[in-house]
């Protein structure tokens, strides 16, 4: 689908930012995690093309089982991807208890403390979770220690899953006999395998239309000229509105896994993905992380740059992802690099404004951007197989509704009243369901209640993307995508970024000038760490972690230097040339696979 015009409002990213919140750990599947690393296992998978079936006639002729309400069910939902810990509160929780009588006891291994702990210590008990969402790569080790629930003689029963059966079945092969089914991959659509529909793509630069504008709107044909720009937009501007200080560059470290993640991010400028101790390029190649001709050292020294010049947050390396919501909402962080930003300052009166941020194209990139995970974004759903036969059938009820349009529908937009009205067939969204993710949204008491964003729904993931299309409207479920929102963005912002860059948007842009190359998503289980691996990855990983933090503060040149020099020498001492050898075989099938969907 091809957009007339640049969509650069909040819309694009209201919709994903509790999603890409908590996934922002993720570099390998560019909608899933936030403060962990969802893509070190798995990618996701596009080795054929077509559409997904619907329902077969002896799904259709199968009726599910009746799921009994009458108590209510706390489900233990265990969440790799949660940015949350409890009860699921607020509107989504009333609708969910309302709907199945059920709680949403949500445990989060990232914001448990100690998430391998908790995970080593459920698996023990035999009970890891009731709903449970995995990385691919985990979540086939559980089954092989029978913990998860086959679903193979379930599934057909459930319609709106079964929309998805090819995509289900083809990561199932990849577990045991390849006969059974264990789980349902997550952020799936029917738009295709190869295919990148979004409005923005997911990680580039990106600044305020006004102040990019106030020093003289450059051209911009490296980094270089990046951090020139910015450091003018900053002498202008070192406080916000408010007087409070304010910085080019903001970063925060409690999405960091493997490696320093706001770098992983933004290696993709330069056409490689950070995967484990890899760089995987757009050209298929494989090469260590440590690489210094590589996009990881590049971007780090970016960042190293960017600190000698004044441009970063001193508190940069201390504070989480909470404090960075804060500054961004108060526009004290002058550059963006995820898409979903957007929904902490964006909207339509500020793109009236021209206040808006905006993609500004630098010459010399060549984006690593992935197609739309058709066929899941290397995360599944599962339930545990220690449920009872009347519980299972109320959780695989809620699942079948998860998946259902209007479970999508609310999952993306909200509620219907409230966050955006129907007329005609058409979906708008209201004033509140514009603002939601980035002012106070009052929820009223016999919808939940309480805050909106307090409110949205804390697992954090859904089985299917905004992506695909809501049969009940013929377009996309994301409401940034929507007919009348493409319209309402068509703002001062918008014509002033199209008429200069000659492009209806920046996907447009990029891909007319060769600056971006799309390359297919594939969702396959990858090899699992033997234990040796598992301890050289995590003692390597804390090296490279803390290492390019001190790196971005080294106090010149020489000295930053030195300690990628020491870096390297530690991360030879401990064994990482086996790792990059065990990494660069485990993501060879991945390759072969994108290759031959190529």
């Amino acid at each position: 689908m091809k957009l007339k015009k640049l969509s650069s409002l909040a819309l694009t990213a209201i919709l994903s930012v509790s999603m890409l919140a908590g996934c922002g750990g993720s570099t390998g599947a560019d909608t899933t995690s936030g403060g962990g690393d969802s893509s070190t296992e798995t990618k996701t998978e596009a080795t054929d093309s077509g559409e997904s079936t619907e329902a077969t006639d002896s799904a259709e002729a199968t009726e599910a089982p009746a799921a009994n309400h009458d108590e209510t069910y706390t489900v233990d939902f265990y969440d790799v991807a949660a940015n949350f810990q409890g009860i699921q509160p607020g509107w989504y929780g009333k609708i969910v208890k309302d709907k199945f009588n059920m709680d949403l006891n949500i445990i989060a291994p990232q914001v448990s403390g100690d998430g391998a702990a908790l995970y080593q210590t459920r698996c023990a008990a035999g009970a890891l979770g009731d709903l449970i969402i995995l990385d691919n790569a985990d979540a086939t080790e559980c089954v092989e220690s029978g913990l998860i629930h086959d679903l193979t003689d379930a599934l057909p029963k459930y319609p709106n899953l079964m929309k998805y059966e090819k995509q289900i079945k083809e990561f199932n092969s990849q577990i045991g006999d390849g006969s059974k089914i264990y789980a349902i991959p997550l952020e799936m659509n029917n738009n295709g395998p190869t295919d990148y529909k979004q409005l923005h793509v997911y990680s580039y630069p990106r600044m305020g239309w006004d102040m990019y504008n106030e020093v003289g709107a450059p051209e911009l044909k490296n980094t270089d000229d990046l951090l020139d720009c910015l450091k003018k937009i900053q002498d202008a501007h070192p406080t916000n509105e408010n007087g409070d200080p304010a910085y080019a560059i903001s970063m925060w470290k409690d999405w960091d896994s493997q490696y320093m993640e706001n770098v992983a991010q933004i290696a993709k400028w330069y056409g490689q993905e950070v995967n484990g101790s890899v760089l995987i390029g757009t050209d298929n190649s494989i090469t260590p992380i440590i690489d210094k001709d590589g996009a990881y050292y590049k971007m780090l020294k970016f960042f190293y740059k960017a600190n000698q010049m004044g441009l970063v947050d001193p508190d940069s390396a201390t504070q989480d992802w909470n404090a960075i919501v804060s500054k961004m909402q108060d526009k004290r962080v002058y550059l963006y690099w995820y898409s979903w930003q957007y929904g902490f300052w964006n909207s339509p009166a500020r793109g009236e404004e021209g206040t808006n941020y905006v993609e500004i194209p630098v010459a010399d990139t060549n984006l690593y951007q992935a197609s739309d995970t058709y066929y899941g974004d290397g995360r599944v759903l599962c339930v545990g197989s220690q449920v009872s036969d009347e519980n299972f059938n109320r959780l695989m009820e809620f699942l079948d509704w998860y998946a259902s349009p209007e479970g999508v529908q609310i999952q993306h937009a909200g509620t219907e009243g409230l966050t955006y009205t129907i007329e005609d067939g058409k979906y708008t969204l209201t004033e509140d369901g514009l603002n939601r993710f980035s002012a106070e949204v009052i929820v009223p008491d016999e919808m939940g209640g309480g805050n909106w964003n307090d409110g949205n729904n804390q697992i954090n993931q859904w089985i299917v993307a905004s992506c695909d299309v809501n049969p009940d409207t013929g377009e996309p479920y994301a409401s940034d995508m929507w007919s009348t929102s493409i319209e309402m963005n068509q703002t001062k912002t918008t014509k002033e970024w199209t008429e200069k860059f000659g492009a209806a948007d920046d996907v447009e842009y990029l891909k007319n000038n060769g600056m971006m190359t799309v390359v297919p998503s594939i969702n396959i289980a990858l090899a699992i760490d033997t234990t040796d691996i598992s301890l050289i990855r995590k003692q390597c990983g804390d090296v490279i972690k803390d290492s390019s933090w001190r790196m971005v503060f080294a106090k010149d040149d020489a000295d930053f230097d030195a300690q990628w020099d020491e870096m390297t020498t530690q991360l030879e001492g401990l064994g990482f040339a086996d790792l990059v050898t065990f990494d660069t075989e485990k993501y060879q099938p991945m390759l072969d696979a994108r290759k031959a969907a190529q």
